[in-house]
């Protein structure tokens, strides 16, 4: 189905939880639908950005380890300043990955489980390019202060 038309079913869903949506949904649909069977399900992926998420501690236990906290918190300098689209996001992940010797997966994760709540996810620069970047600043440091 079309983002465009595939949108309004989900934001339905979405308004039954209270949730209001906004212009980034028809995106959203498109970054997570091949992940779903279901407006509810698809509904569900779109939750995490549109409203607070619960992360389970023994998430930020399993993934935000201390030898991550640092490049954490150097994503965390780097997306506050840069240009908030895709390319830029992937450009600043690119440097903290160099900057601390990290392989993606090492960084990624953390970073999916922080702000989505879930381990799993597309691609990270498009995730984090669908958010608000204040959402996304305020969801990083929890792991860089978790213990």
């Amino acid at each position: 189905m079309a983002d465009d038309a595939l949108a309004p079913l989900v934001a339905a869903q979405l308004q039954k939880q209270g949730i209001a949506v906004d212009g980034r949904l028809p995106g959203i649909c498109a970054l997570f639908k091949d992940r779903c069977d279901t407006t509810v399900a698809l509904a569900g992926w779109a939750r995490a950005i549109y409203a607070d998420i619960v992360v389970a501690p023994e998430d930020i236990g399993l993934h935000v380890v201390d030898a991550v906290k640092p490049a954490l918190q150097m994503l965390h300098e780097k997306l506050a300043v840069c240009a908030w689209d895709k390319a830029s996001i992937a450009l600043a992940i690119k440097e903290v990955l160099a900057a601390c010797s990290l392989k993606m997966p090492q960084l990624a994760v953390p970073v999916r489980v922080l702000v989505m709540g879930t381990a799993q996810t597309p691609s990270l620069d498009a995730v984090l390019a669908l958010f608000d970047r204040d959402t996304v600043l305020v969801r990083l440091p929890l792991g860089v202060n978790a213990s």
